[in-house]
Formats: structure tokens, C-alpha cells, sequence
């Protein structure tokens, strides 16, 4: 499709990234990972509600049941798409899957939440039921088994490797579990979400940045939360765990430390007279000698910078629901409308499928959730209206 490179408005830019992602959909095949998909479709059902347009959702579902269709009996769901229903395997295939292949809790956090998005919006009684029990039986028979008695959890299963230590990028499950949670209404989602959020509250850098809890190749917690694509994957969790929490002490943790975290090392990477992050500020902008930076694994640059894509829109949560900084709302404004440019966009991988098509898909993705903020406020979070 041919794309318009020049200032679109918000709603606009929504439509074209929407358009765009229903068309890469129609040539995408397994095997894939499952996480290209999930923000692009969260795109898709925010684009079908702000926009009125249904053909959005129609475009997901069909990803959604394949989904659903591939979980294991014991739950697990695989970050892979493998194309077949579970039904299609025989017992020692999937013996075999379970043995070595990846079944984290990272991958599929971000995943059931997207799942549930779709499944709240979703108005066929019967496949918003498909949908809603495949997310909580992942939630309530695999993810227990790498709870920890810390109230963290390890991240399951990745090429065999059976991981139960804390790992701080597993911290998707509490957005999964925020929005299990407002779908069902079963406040234990929400404690399951808190504990966990609690205990990355437990364990934050001096500076106000969060330290990594890493499990590859083995458990280690000395170095700190430095990439955008982490960043964004934490802070996620934390405005999740936020939004569904009605503990005034868990509340106000997540507050401050999110207020610190932001001042000392997000906000910096983000000049006053930039439209948006100074990509070149891409590691730790604090001193953080005698501690390792998450940035520093040699990160490829559209595998962090199309994370990076959608945390305006959770900066845009925090100043509508924690504090109203007006320094950190300019910048959020300046998003919206660097991101409705798709030229500018492009440089973070959006509709750029012809330069860095392993990227492109998710980066738009994610983008497209900034962009819906910039068209209504809190829509990232008001797509699944509240605790009941």
C-alpha cells in the first residue's frame, strides 16, 4: 500500500497503521514468533473501537483462535506459532515441545494480554469465551509452576531450559493477569500481579532504576533495566499492576518508584526541544559504575527502538493517573504527532518493512498504541474499562 509521508493527524496516522497491519496480516505464515503479532493486534482492536471500523477485529481473529487452538492440555502456551492445533500432535511431540522448546512466561505475558484485550472487545459470545478460558488456564495451571515464595516468578521453559529464578522481564505476566483480572473480576490476579510488582520495588538501584533480574545463561542480578525494549516491557507491568490495584500501599509504591525512575534516567534520554527520544541515548544516563547496563548485550537497533515506539504511551498513563508533570505531558504531546509522521516514524522501524522486516510489524505495533493515545486519552487502558 502506498504510504503518505508527510504530517497526518492522530486519527489519521491510526487509520493508516491499522490499514497497514491488516495488510502485512494477509501474508503472514508460521512458524513466528508469537510476540510480532500481539501489539500489532492491540493496535487493530483500539483502531476497531476509536475508529468505528469492525474490519480491524475481523482481521484478528483468526490469529486469536489459532492461538487458542495450540495451547498444551496443561496450559502452557508456545512463544512460537507453530501453525497446527494441539490436537494435531501425538504424545511424544509433545513431550518432546515441552522437553525443549519455548514455553516462557515473558513471551506469553504480553501475549494473554493482548488476548484478553481482544476477548473484552470481542462480541461473538462464543469465541470471547475461547479466548478468556485459554488465558486462564495458562493463568491458573502453567504459571504457578514458576511462582516463586518471593512473590516473583522464573519464565518457564526457553530451548529446554527450565527457569526458576526471578527474571525481571517476566514481569509480563502482571499485565496479563491485569487484564484476567478486570475480565473476570477474580481479585487473585490482581494479588498474584502486586506481589510480584512488590518485589521489583524491593530490588531498585539507589539511582531509582530497577535491577535486572536475568537468567541466561544463569541467574545473575547485577546490572539495571538500561534498554528501551526492557524499559518499556517494566514499566508496562507496573502501570498494569497500577491500574488494577486497589492496595493504597502498593499503589503508592508503584508511584514513587515509577516518579524516580522516570527522573533519573527516562526522562533524560528525551531532550525538551526533541519530537521524540534522542535515539542515540540508548544506555544508562546515570552513574551506575560497579553495576552492568542491559543495554550493553549489543542490542540490535530496531529490536529496542520499536519497543521504544510505544512508551509515550505509558509516560501518557503516568501523568494522567500518578502526577501531572507538565515537562513529561509536553513530550507525550510531541509523540502523537512525531509518530503520525510516518516519515519520522520510520526511523524507528513503523511500516518499514522493506528495511527491517523482521522489526517492522511490531514496531508499528507498538507505535499504534501511542498513536491511539494521542487520539484518546487513556485508551491503552480504558480498552478494558475497570475492576468490577
Amino acid at each position: 500500500m502506498k504510504i503518505p509521508y508527510e504530517q497526518l493527524s492522530r486519527r489519521d496516522a491510526l487509520t493508516l497503521y491499522c490499514d497497514w497491519i491488516v495488510e502485512q496480516l494477509k501474508s503472514f505464515k508460521p512458524p513466528f514468533e508469537w510476540y510480532y503479532l500481539f501489539y500489532p493486534i492491540r493496535t487493530l482492536i483500539l483502531g476497531a473501537k476509536l475508529l468505528g471500523k469492525e474490519e480491524y477485529a475481523e482481521a484478528v481473529w483468526p490469529w486469536l483462535d489459532q492461538y487458542t487452538v495450540e495451547q498444551f492440555p496443561n496450559g502452557a502456551l508456545s512463544s512460537t506459532c507453530r501453525g497446527k492445533a494441539i490436537t494435531e500432535y501425538t504424545v511424544d511431540e509433545i513431550e518432546d515441545y515441552i522437553r525443549c522448546g519455548r514455553l516462557n512466561l515473558a513471551d506469553g505475558g504480553s501475549n494473554v494480554h493482548g488476548l484478553m484485550q481482544a476477548a473484552i472487545y470481542c462480541k461473538d459470545p462464543v469465541r470471547k469465551k475461547r479466548s478468556t478460558d485459554c488465558a486462564c488456564k495458562w493463568l491458573d495451571c502453567w504459571v504457578p509452576i514458576w511462582s516463586l515464595p518471593n512473590g516473583a516468578y522464573g519464565n518457564g521453559i526457553w530451548n529446554g531450559h527450565k527457569v526458576c529464578e526471578p527474571y525481571s522481564m517476566a514481569m509480563n505476566v502482571c499485565s496479563a493477569f491485569a487484564g484476567a483480572a478486570i475480565a473476570t473480576g477474580d481479585k487473585r490476579y490482581v494479588r498474584n500481579a502486586e506481589r510480584f510488582a512488590m518485589f521489583q520495588c524491593d530490588h531498585v538501584h539507589e539511582s531509582g532504576v530497577p535491577i535486572r533480574f536475568n537468567v541466561y545463561p544463569l541467574p545473575d542480578a547485577d546490572s539495571l533495566i538500561g534498554d528501551f525494549s526492557r524499559i518499556f516491557y517494566m514499566m508496562e507491568a507496573f502501570c498494569w499492576v497500577h491500574r488494577v490495584s486497589t492496595d493504597a500501599e502498593v499503589r503508592s509504591r508503584i508511584e514513587k518508584m515509577l516518579k524516580k525512575w522516570i527522573n533519573a534516567d527516562i526522562i533524560t534520554r528525551w531532550p525538551d526541544n526533541y519530537g521524540f527520544f534522542d535515539m542515540d541515548r540508548a544506555s544508562l544516563r546515570i552513574d551506575w559504575r560497579g553495576w552492568k547496563d542491559s543495554f550493553g548485550e549489543g542490542l540490535r537497533y530496531y529490536w529496542y527502538a520499536c519497543k521504544c515506539a510505544g512508551l509515550p504511551s505509558l509516560l501518557h498513563y503516568y501523568v494522567n493517573n500518578i502526577e501531572d508533570d507538565p515537562a513529561i505531558r509536553s513530550r507525550c504531546e510531541r509523540s502523537f504527532d512525531y509518530l503520525a509522521n510516518p516519515l519520522k516514524a520510520r526511523l524507528l522501524g513503523i511500516m518499514a518493512d522493506d528495511a527491517v522486516p523482521d522489526f517492522c510489524l511490531q514496531a508499528t505495533g507498538f507505535g499504534g498504541l501511542t498513536v491511539a493515545e494521542g487520539v484518546e486519552t487513556n485508551s491503552t487502558f480504558d480498552i478494558f474499562g475497570k475492576m468490577k
